[in-house]
């Protein structure tokens, strides 16, 4: 045991000696080269400007394309800039972790943009709506973890500036009814539903948030019957409580007696095709689950519904990308 004790000593006496100095053939001590715990300061600074993109995140492989391509289509926009990619979301950060993948948080990424000096830091949120992940990225990163900083530390940088999520005014959300409802064109004139999985915030706190679900759902009936002569459009949630599946499921059987094709088209209302989609939405039968635990598109399936689900989320659309890229724009015309 106290062998074992001085050799622990030895170590950190090793290991602290080797982090202050560095000694010379000459016998002078020079200072150590400073190593940075921050995985974010591995990425060399090539620009005045960076841009980073933030969403809630996600661990399957298909929703790597859409960040890929949101980057691609940002990066044209903004071609003399450092263009990074982060998640808001905890949880996913934390199993891509407790799979050996190094991701950077948003807070590490700040604190890099304060080290490298940056002129500008653009941020662009990829959230659906101004909800809990939205305002996490408002309050705790953006703000504080940069622009408080700037106070005392400026050097001629400028504030971070944060462009709003995608349903945002109402002008958002009339844009974005008007997008998903003419992509399904052909099964609305033909009668069918066509119902959307948005993710929601549970906490009365965002009721606000909460409420673009309700508006879009409007906005997109509204459109839809005037358009295209029906209006059997739904948008339920995994979170919001008052747009659980029970709110699909009460509406369906309003009509299901007299709509003319009981077929429904399932797309998720996210950003991209993730976990809520595959599983939650799509998923197949699960035998380890409760009937009210099933996946949207099993217990549509036993209520008698032909179901067809469209595995496409909203970061695949180019006039979607298009609102969140003009949202940023806007917020940059405000810092000037």
């Amino acid at each position: 045991m106290k062998h074992f004790i001085t050799t622990l000593v030895a170590l950190a006496t090793i290991t602290f000696v080797a982090g202050v100095t560095l000694t010379s053939c000459n016998g002078k001590d020079i200072p150590a080269e400073k190593t940075s715990t921050n995985p974010a300061d591995a990425f060399p600074k090539k620009h005045d400007t960076a841009l980073l993109l933030v969403t809630f995140g996600s661990t399957f492989d298909v929703p790597a394309k859409t960040f890929e391509m949101q980057k691609s289509f940002f990066g044209s926009a903004f071609p003399n800039t450092d263009l990074y990619i982060s998640y808001t979301s905890r949880t996913i950060i934390n199993r891509l972790q407790a799979q050996g993948k190094e991701f950077i948080p948003p807070a590490k990424w700040m604190e890099s943009f304060r080290g490298k000096n940056y002129k500008n830091v653009y941020v662009q949120s990829l959230h659906v709506i101004p909800g809990e992940e939205f305002t996490l990225l408002d309050r705790a990163y953006v703000h504080k973890e940069y622009n408080v900083y700037l106070e005392d530390d400026r050097r001629g940088r400028n504030d971070a500036v944060l462009g709003k999520p995608l349903l945002y005014s109402q002008e958002d959300i009339k844009r974005v009814a008007k997008i998903l409802v003419d992509d399904h064109k052909e099964a609305i004139k033909k009668g069918e539903v066509v119902a959307f999985m948005g993710h929601g915030n549970p906490e009365a706190l965002h009721r606000d948030a909460n409420q673009r679900y309700i508006d879009v759902e409007k906005e997109m009936r509204e459109y839809a019957k005037k358009t295209y002569g029906h209006d059997y459009i739904y948008v339920a949630t995994v979170d919001f409580p008052e747009r659980l599946f029970d709110y699909l499921s009460g509406e369906l059987q309003k009509i299901e007696k007299t709509i003319p094709a009981k077929t429904i088209h399932l797309q998720p209302l996210m950003t991209i095709v993730g976990d809520h989609a595959n599983n939650d939405m799509a998923g197949d039968y699960d035998k380890d689950a409760k009937p009210e635990e099933q996946s949207w598109k099993v217990q549509l399936e036993k209520m008698g519904w032909k179901v067809e689900a469209h595995m496409k989320g909203l970061g695949d659309y180019k006039e979607i990308n298009q609102i969140y890229l003009e949202h940023l724009k806007e917020a940059i015309a405000e810092l000037k």
